[in-house]
């Protein structure tokens, strides 16, 4: 796996959050301040290529969001170098979030979804090499978090 791909994935992640409607009923950001574990970081090819979770046997990850409105988030795969990026985080409605790494004019759009102490988002747009043939692939990312 290309370290300078997922570096680029977790950027993109940050960047590509969606904008969602205004509206009332979703999680709140004090619901969501604190330190969050990374349970699950998959890519899913839009294209066919299949998937790629980088946190099981033995990869680790945190997303800590910050009252502020800032973020934190760093990824370490079992085969490389941890890798991450702060950012701005915007809850969008009753169920997106938008991250937005630091410098960036991009964010992610993810679908998003907390139940207790467990947060889903879903569907940001990104890219990664999935089939390890050095070239980046539209994918999916989804990322499950615990508290």
């Amino acid at each position: 796996m290309n370290t300078r791909m997922l570096a680029a994935t977790v950027c993109g992640l940050t960047l590509g959050l969606a904008c969602g409607g205004d509206g009332g009923g979703g999680p709140s950001q004090g619901e969501l301040v604190g330190t969050w574990q990374v349970v699950k970081c998959e890519y899913v090819s839009t294209q066919g290529l299949g998937s790629i979770d980088l946190i099981p046997g033995g990869g680790t990850g945190t997303m800590i969001f910050a009252a502020d409105d800032t973020l934190k988030v760093t990824v370490t795969p079992v085969t490389g170098p941890a890798v991450g990026f702060i950012g701005t985080y915007e809850i969008r409605g009753i169920d997106l979030m938008r991250v937005t790494p630091a410098g960036a004019t991009w964010y992610w759009a993810f679908d998003m979804d907390l139940s207790g102490d467990r947060l889903t988002l879903r569907n940001g747009g990104a890219e990664y090499d999935i089939n390890d043939d050095g070239t980046p692939d539209q994918a999916k990312w989804n990322l499950e978090m615990t508290r």
